[in-house]
């Protein structure tokens, strides 16, 4: 009987930690562009990010584009605030008729939050 209640025990735990961890790693919307780069042939944005709120880590980010918008979406590490395979820097390829970025936000919309400069072709961060 005590090994039964063992197993069922050390079954629910297993499940619990499982469904814990495939609860995380979704879509984070509290990103905050730190700093950008661009590469000299203009084909290659570097980009430097962290997390606005006090948990959570990066892992990965897709891109999307439509026209000359790119659209990126971040992603959470798996687990709760764990570090592991955490990144604050993306290198994104841009095509050259690209001249909006847009981060996902709050809500499942994206936010504009890098824009090319008409007139000098320069990339600037929008407000």
């Amino acid at each position: 009987m005590k090994n039964k209640i063992g197993v069922i025990a050390g079954l629910s735990l297993i499940i619990v930690i499982g469904l814990l961890f495939l609860s995380t790693g979704g879509k984070i919307t509290s990103i905050m562009l730190m700093d950008y780069s661009i590469s000299e042939d203009g084909n290659v944005m570097t980009l430097k990010v962290g997390v606005a709120s006090s948990m959570g880590y990066i892992r990965m980010l897709k891109t999307s584009e439509n026209a000359n918008k790119k659209y990126i979406t971040f992603y959470s590490t798996y687990g709760l605030n764990s570090h592991i395979g955490a990144k604050k820097e993306f290198q994104v390829a841009l095509h050259s008729s690209c001249d909006e970025i847009y981060f996902y936000s709050v809500g499942g919309e994206y936010k504009l939050k890098l824009k090319k400069n008409s007139g000098t072709n320069e990339w600037e961060r929008v407000k």
